[in-house]
Parts: structure tokens; sequence; C-alpha cells
């Protein structure tokens, strides 16, 4: 996990906190043989959603808040972040959240095939220079990831400030007949207005146009 010198109430949140809300062993020292989440006891009787790099932790603890009917996991490579968020679940006592402080590509080792309602990501790092854009999130292999976890007619939904990085995305599922491309007048109304991250913010203050793609898994 990365991140910055951590604060004294970081580190208490980090030390208290993250073990009981871990949805389950996910590197292979604890489980060598990636048995998958069992999501049904992890939350009984709920839908499950998934943030993959919730950064600071505001639109995964809105929306946690919002629907308590709704089991909300969250991965952020960023150990900052993780403890920003863990600090707003224990202030606001959210029970439907689980976090993994690591890689989401750990995580989807461990997610069973078909178990996800919908999955955001929302301003991943864009690595703006075209010698860094491999190393970029989104690949196809990844997209092909995250609809093999999502349920029959599950939402990805992707929001960027960086046209390129939108542009490049989109290409990659052109002609792909295991998405269907939504538009927001086919949305639920919580996801029309989602809660404005601090990244987004930064975006709106830098006057960057926000960009969003709303993909349906079809098969």
């Amino acid at each position: 996990t990365k991140g910055k010198t951590l604060r004294r109430s970081q580190v208490d949140y980090l030390e208290n906190d993250l073990a009981d809300l871990s949805p389950g062993p996910v590197d292979w020292d604890a489980n060598p043989n990636r048995k998958k989440l069992d999501l049904k006891k992890l939350f009984p009787e709920r839908p499950v959603w998934l943030e993959i790099g919730f950064g600071g932790g505001e639109h995964l603890v809105h929306m946690a808040e919002t629907y308590p009917d709704v089991g909300i996991i969250g991965c952020e490579p960023y150990i900052n972040g993780v403890a920003a968020l863990l600090g707003k679940v224990r202030k606001l006592q959210v029970p439907n959240v689980r976090i993994h402080p690591g890689d989401a590509r750990d995580l989807f080792d461990v997610i069973p095939d078909g178990s996800i309602e919908k999955a955001f990501l929302l301003y991943p790092d864009p690595w703006p220079k075209r010698k860094h854009h491999k190393r970029r999130l989104l690949q196809k292999d990844f997209i092909n990831l995250v609809n093999k976890k999502l349920k029959q007619n599950g939402i990805f939904y992707f929001k960027t400030d960086w046209i390129h990085y939108f542009d490049e995305t989109k290409k990659l599922i052109n002609n792909d007949l295991n998405w269907r491309v939504l538009q927001k007048e086919n949305l639920d109304e919580y996801l029309v207005n989602l809660p404005k991250t601090s990244f987004e913010k930064k975006a709106i203050q830098a006057k960057r146009k926000l960009n969003e793609l709303i993909l349906q898994k079809t098969c």
C-alpha cells in the first residue's frame, strides 16, 4: 500500500478499525488458494456495489449512508485515502462498508463472478504523459474483468476529467457486445447526481471538462 506520513489519528483508524472492515483475506499469504469471498455472508440480503480507487472516500461513504440496504466494498492502494475513509466511517457509524487497502485486481481474484451490482471508478490517475499510458488502470483486460464480476445488467460508472483518457476508454468498448452505453436519462436519480469528490472539485476549479461513461453489462 502506498502513501505519505500518517497523522496520529490516521494510525489509530488503521490499527483499530481496518481489520474489522476487511472484506476477507485477499493477499497470497492470507489466502494462498484465492478462496472466493462469500458476499452473501458478508452482506446478507443486500446487493453489493464496488468502488475502485475511492480516494478520500467521499463518494463511498455518502452512498453507504444514503443507501443502508446496499453493501459497498471499496479498494484503494494509497494508505492515506484508506485512513481518511476509516475516519469517515467511524464518525458516521455506517455498518455497510468493507475496505481493501490495495489493488483492485487482487480483490477481483477473490470476488465471485457475476456478484456485483454496480462498480464505480471515479477520477482514476490519468497518467497524462503518453509514455505512461500503459500504467492506466482502464485497459482492455481490466474492463473485461469488471464485466466478469458484474451481474447481468450490472452497471460500470467511469468518470474522468482527462478527455484523452475518456476517448481512449470509449475506443476500448467500441463494438464490444458485452456492454451497452447508457445515457443519464436511463439511470436512477442517485446515479445522475453523484456527490462531488475532492478530485472532482479540483477539476471544476481548474475548468476541466467532466466526462462520464456509463456501461451496462449485456452478456
